[in-house]
């Protein structure tokens, strides 16, 4: 792969571990092109890692612990994002709050069953390969 080939730089905000390995996985199914993924657990620790990189996608889960959704979690980490679009993902996009993008302050709400297509279409913006609705790869995932 040539230097000059586009890097994409992902912060995945996910109590569940097992979440980074999905996320990996699809990355690597969808894109030849490489990738640097970063995970925590906490705000603080994102916090953190947003003073010192810029990333091209946040993905935020909804419920960061059985008390933390995204209506407490999104204004803090909203404040330290760049340019990057939010996105929260979530098992359950079925209350009230994660109807409207807008009104929740981010760019994207996903269901997680639906994060194949969305990082589809992320990953095609994000490249400049069209408007996002192109598939990118034939490969399975």
């Amino acid at each position: 792969m040539a230097p000059s080939d586009p890097k994409l730089t992902i912060l995945l905000i996910d109590d569940d571990d097992t979440e980074k390995v999905t996320v990996t996985r699809i990355l690597r199914a969808l894109t030849n092109t490489t990738f640097h993924l970063d995970h925590v657990e906490r705000c603080s620790q994102a916090l953190a890692l947003l003073k010192k990189k810029t990333y091209d996608l946040v993905l935020l889960d909804n419920r960061l612990s059985k008390r933390i959704s995204a209506k407490f979690s999104v204004p803090i980490i909203k404040s330290a994002i760049k340019s990057a679009p939010l996105t929260i993902i979530s098992h359950d996009i079925s209350p009230t709050y994660l109807q409207n993008p807008t009104e929740l302050g981010v760019d994207f709400i996903v269901d997680k069953k639906d994060m194949i297509d969305f990082l589809r279409s992320q990953i095609n913006t994000l490249l400049g390969r069209g408007d996002g609705r192109s598939p990118i790869s034939s490969k399975p995932v």
